[in-house]
């Protein structure tokens, strides 16, 4: 389960990055407008051990550069070191302009929450958690089903909203409860987009496959 719920969130990020950006916290300031240079660099990143993982993702956002890790367990104390050894590696290595490095957890084991690691009593990384969790679902769902009753765009925000909703719950019983009310919400939906259509689609049936066995009817059904 930890895997697909990883390989999820790398599909959002790669499809809609945009969309992504703006489920964060205010406080994480990341403006993107039309005319705002956008650029994938995580294959640029050079492990300096094998063993040694680059970020989930790593992009320049105009003159910024933003690193994503996805977590579906908890942060422990070989993950905070392994992080700041992402930013040092990268610092080092690419970043001759000096670029701002902002590194962040997106998580569905946790509460957000801001997380450090202290090297001594001067040196301490601190990064912040994302969390999932922090989503209101059912505020969602009734905002999709008002702007369908009334006609009104919805934006890509909102359907990559909806499409994760049953990672917002948990519990098998609560998560059955949240497709057994998006989907019936997704074939009712004008997508502005063929993309963003199979996008949302897309994310559904990855849930569907990591919640339920291949066996298990719900999966068929869904």
């Amino acid at each position: 389960m930890q895997q697909g719920q990883d390989m999820t969130f790398k599909h959002i990020s790669k499809n809609h990055l945009q969309e992504l950006i703006k489920l964060l916290p205010d406080d994480i300031n990341i403006e993107i407008d039309e005319n705002t240079e956008i650029e994938i660099l995580t294959e640029e990143q050079i492990s300096i051990e094998p063993s040694l993982y680059k970020p989930d993702l790593i992009v320049r956002i105009g003159n910024l550069i933003l690193m994503i890790e996805y977590q579906s367990t908890y942060v422990a104390t070989n993950e905070k070191k392994r992080f700041k050894l992402y930013i040092s590696n990268f610092d080092y290595k690419n970043n001759e302009n000096n670029l701002e490095i902002i590194f962040l957890v997106l998580s569905t084991a946790e509460y957000s929450k801001m997380a450090e690691h202290s090297i001594n009593k001067w040196d301490t990384f601190t990064f912040p958690i994302v969390s999932l969790n922090n989503f209101n679902e059912k505020e969602i769902i009734s905002n999709i089903e008002e702007k369908i009753n009334h006609d009104k765009t919805i934006t890509d925000s909102e359907l990559i909203e909806l499409a994760l909703i049953p990672m917002m719950v948990r519990g098998r019983d609560n998560i059955i409860n949240q497709f057994e009310e998006i989907i019936p919400l997704m074939s009712e939906i004008k997508y502005t987009s063929k993309i963003i259509k199979e996008s949302v689609y897309a994310i559904a049936l990855m849930l569907g496959n990591m919640y339920f066995t291949k066996d298990d009817p719900l999966r068929k059904k869904y």
